[in-house]
């Protein structure tokens, strides 16, 4: 783990843990769009991961079939104590341990969502595309947005393909702002 970005990891985890520990999850969804943003700048794959589970924990608090559940305390309170547990690895400098604790928070996450997933695509593999998404919209190529996420690229071209974002065609000034602006310049 690079020690510069390890201060930066830790300080995201903390605010993770606290946004998801006081069920704020649109909180959540303001942390991952930043963490996507700061990740595609940094080129960090694991402030991008960071951003994903920030993401993947705004769906899950958003959805009443799972918080209304009678099994969700218990499911909070062990997705707790893994976010927990990646704070104290990094404030200790455990790389294998944080790996091993991040594994167990996919795994985790993935059989909540496979037990109460509405879906045939998992939450995780929904956020990888979604943030890849936006990397590659924040200036990532297709092959680094796919890699700092861990979405396919396939599914991504697809993704991308089908959304409107790609359509977006910067409206110029028009010719009277740009005769004014030439006046201006001209000093006419």
């Amino acid at each position: 783990m690079h020690v510069e970005n390890r201060f930066e990891l830790l300080k995201n985890m903390r605010t993770i843990l606290k946004l998801f520990s006081d069920n704020k999850e649109m909180e959540l969804r303001i942390k991952a769009n930043e963490l996507i943003k700061d990740a595609v700048q940094k080129n960090s794959e694991l402030i991008a991961q960071q951003s994903i589970i920030a993401y993947v924990l705004h769906k899950i608090l958003t959805k009443e079939h799972i918080i209304k559940s009678r099994t969700w305390p218990k499911n909070k309170r062990e997705i707790i104590t893994v976010l927990k547990k990646l704070v104290f690895y990094l404030e200790q400098d455990d790389a294998k341990r944080f790996e091993k604790a991040f594994a167990s928070l996919h795994n985790r996450i993935e059989r909540i969502d496979t037990y109460f997933g509405r879906f045939v695509q998992s939450l995780i593999d929904k956020a990888r595309v979604k943030y890849a998404s936006d990397a590659y919209f924040l200036g990532a190529s297709l092959g680094q947005a796919a890699a700092l996420t861990g979405a396919d690229k396939k599914t991504l071209l697809e993704y991308i393909g089908a959304t409107k974002l790609h359509d977006k065609e910067e409206i110029g000034k028009g010719i009277g702002a740009r005769l004014r602006a030439l006046k201006k310049a001209l000093g006419v």
